[in-house]
């Protein structure tokens, strides 16, 4: 089986993944949305895509980029994060960037066990693996152990919109475009995401799966357990191929009860910041897909253990995938060098920072994503768009 602990290294590929970090930064960009064109969704509207990026320098110069996904909703937490964690990173020799977090955490204990800040040691640990990488003039999962397949199925994630027929036709559309399955959002209230449902799938064209993300069911104002319970009864008497975050995040009793009750696989949680609270979610019961996110959870090696704790339980792993184009590039690498994921979340909503980072342009056909072939994450921060995308406070995904 492939896998990428260090230990399945050999000395001579130990002494290749070696580095030090000179110096790190925070880079805090903004594709503020025209007029018009804002993205309205269940948490308010969205007026700018915003990104948290980390930016690491080796002792070589070779730079690497990691991205704290949190930073779509609190980018200006995260330069303050990753100036306290550079006395514990600078100068400092690793074997191999995927010891980069591990060491973070250990020094920083009192502070770092969670949240956006075990977010950012992720995005350190992701950086130092794309400068490796670009190094070695490999994709990032050469260093992950390889990758376990050429492609990977992909289903559509977004619906949006302010109405019934803003969601239908965006569905249709991904349809189109090659995907076999499609991912909407709830609306706040049950009743009306009922009524969502019956619109949409009714239309959706033969053949098509689709999933239901209640958004923590639901977003600033989570539904009791009975209601949650009654909407995924009717999410199951439709088919769904998967009910998401029916419940809020830290409510594993929710998660347990709804799972129980209701006759669809139960996913959760994109936002757990590490891997102890997957490990809680999956020992209460509480899914039947976990969904880690390597910016979220604490870096690729932390995403690994979530997949494979998953797999110990029988249980599926599908990522969260929800930012710019080093977000989509690092959990694209660590899903294809992780044989027990099979499924990944493309968001197809429109956002410049996902294809401007990127290096190569993503290819998708047949419903599948190809493996990468660029250096490193394949993914680049230049001047340039650091002058065109400056960031702007007070947008992103701010939930009202």
């Amino acid at each position: 089986m492939k896998g990428w602990t260090v230990e399945t290294f050999q000395e001579s590929d130990v002494e290749s993944t070696s580095l030090t970090v000179t110096s790190v930064r925070a880079v805090l960009l903004s594709a503020v949305y025209p007029a018009g064109e804002e993205l309205v969704w269940v948490g308010g509207t969205i007026r700018s895509w915003d990104a948290a990026l980390v930016e690491v320098t080796l002792s070589d110069g070779t730079t690497g980029l990691g991205e704290a996904g949190a930073g779509i909703m609190a980018a200006v937490a995260v330069p303050g994060i990753v100036a306290a964690f550079e006395p514990y990173l600078l100068q400092h020799a690793f074997a191999h960037p995927l010891d980069v977090a591990d060491v973070l955490r250990g020094h920083t204990a009192f502070w770092s066990r969670g949240g956006i800040v075990n977010g950012v040691a992720g995005a350190i640990e992701t950086a130092c693996l794309d400068a490796v990488a670009m190094r070695n003039g490999v994709p990032a999962y050469e260093l992950l152990g390889g990758a376990a397949r050429d492609s990977i199925a992909a289903y559509a994630s977004g619906g949006l919109g302010a109405t019934f027929d803003d969601v239908s036709t965006w569905l249709t559309t991904q349809v189109d475009h090659g995907f076999g399955t499609v991912k909407f959002r709830a609306m706040k209230d049950p009743d009306t995401t009922i009524r969502l449902l019956d619109h949409v799938v009714a239309r959706l064209p033969a053949g098509t799966r689709f999933v239901l993300d209640a958004v923590q069911g639901c977003a600033s104002a989570p539904w009791s357990v009975d209601d949650a319970i009654r909407v995924g009864t009717e999410v199951a008497a439709r088919g769904a191929r998967w009910y998401e975050e029916p419940c809020f995040a830290d409510d594993l009793a929710g998660y347990a009860a709804v799972r129980s009750a209701v006759d669809v696989p139960i996913s959760g949680v994109e936002s757990n910041a590490t891997v102890r609270e997957f490990a809680e979610l999956i020992a209460a019961g509480g899914v039947d897909i976990a969904q880690p996110d390597v910016t979220f959870v604490g870096g690729p090696r932390a995403f690994s253990r979530v997949a494979r704790r998953a797999q110990d339980a029988g249980l599926g792993c599908v990522p969260h995938v929800w930012g710019s184009g080093v977000t989509f590039s690092a959990n694209l690498h660590a899903a294809l060098a992780e044989p027990t994921v099979e499924l990944f979340e493309y968001c197809t909503l429109p956002n410049p920072l996902r294809d401007a980072l990127l290096v190569e342009p993503v290819r998708f056909r047949d419903g599948r994503l190809d493996k990468p072939t660029a250096p490193g994450l394949g993914v680049a921060l230049t001047p340039e768009l650091e002058v065109r995308f400056p960031f702007v406070a007070g947008g992103g995904h701010v939930i009202r």
